[in-house]
């Protein structure tokens, strides 16, 4: 895999807040990579540096081959999907995905436009106004608007963040279409798990300003590596090990009602197709789930648990 994208030795700071310190990361043609994270986490901040919208402190940024670390946004060949679409109300879609050609002074503009409406399925839509677009909508006239530039790198900033739970959903699908039709390298900003793990070719795992795991959704996801992953992605008990590294099991994989172990039940949640209990017990705080056609346990009583060996993740390192 060459490399397409590359970060080497990135800081990035505020003032004398350091909010990325010493990130490398390669990314290859053609690839969907997820920067994954709760907020201050630096994630934001990277992609931010790579559409030139701040300067590193240190570090190189290359794309396709080519040092960017000094170049202003506009010579990036860089696109970027903000989270609030920033859609010019006064223009219709059309004119919304012509202006960056326009302002170039771009060729053949109208034929890239009609191309990038038909991209993102909006044909129909040309001349109306921003405000009488759905969410979904125009979040498509802001991709639209991005891919019209032909830009080698596409950048996404939280961008399904303002759309309730079905559109989420339906933009998701549109995204991940669009990229692989187009094939072009996109860069996608979240805190959500969930489109991570549902778009990403690989993932990048940020905790405080470092890059704590990078894998493939379904690594990320079943082989978490330290313990911050390991909590990100679910496993919600975690405990250590003589190694010095742990062990983690997912609720799901704790098994209530039997077991060498005892707790208190201090927590109880009925969500729809299960039950979710907090244990207290002498090893720690240990969450279960329960299918919700099993007998309910109340708070304050005491029940017997196991933790299955073969159900558990094993952990490097719990930091």
């Amino acid at each position: 895999m060459s490399d397409f994208v590359s970060l080497e030795g990135l800081t990035l700071a505020y003032g004398n807040t350091v909010a990325v310190e010493a990130l490398n990361l390669s990314i290859a043609r053609g690839e969907l990579v997820s920067l994954l994270g709760p907020s201050g986490c630096g994630k934001t901040t990277t992609m931010r540096a790579i559409a030139g919208l701040m300067t590193p402190r240190a570090g190189r940024i290359s794309i396709d081959g080519r040092d960017v670390t000094r170049l202003p946004p506009s010579r990036r060949e860089v696109g970027l999907v903000f989270q609030s679409y920033a859609l010019f109300p006064h223009l219709s879609v059309y004119e919304n995905i012509a202006f960056g050609l326009r302002l170039r002074g771009e060729a053949g503009l109208d034929a890239r436009v009609r191309d990038g409406l038909a991209t993102v399925g909006l044909d129909a839509f040309a001349d109306r106004a921003p405000r009488d677009l759905s969410g979904g909508q125009q979040q498509r006239v802001a991709l639209a608007r991005s891919l019209v530039m032909q830009p080698k790198v596409l950048l996404l900033d939280e961008p399904l963040s303002n759309l309730d739970a079905r559109l989420r959903l339906d933009m998701r699908m549109e995204l991940q279409r669009v990229q692989k039709e187009t094939g072009i390298t996109m860069v996608f900003v979240t805190h959500d798990q969930s489109e991570a793990l549902a778009l990403s070719d690989r993932i990048v795992l940020m905790n405080g300003g470092a890059i704590e795991q990078v894998g493939t959704p379904e690594q990320i996801y079943s082989a978490p590596v330290t313990g911050f992953a390991a909590d990100f992605v679910g496993f919600e008990t975690i405990l250590p090990d003589d190694a010095g590294g742990g062990l983690a099991w997912r609720p799901g994989a704790v098994v209530l009602g039997t077991g060498p172990h005892e707790g208190t039940v201090r927590g109880t949640a009925f969500a729809g197709e299960r039950r979710e209990y907090i244990i207290e017990s002498a090893l720690g705080r240990i969450k279960a789930d329960t299918p919700a056609s099993a007998q309910a346990l109340t708070l304050g009583e005491k029940v017997a648990f196991d933790l299955p060996q073969d159900r558990a993740v094993r952990l490097e390192r719990l930091g």
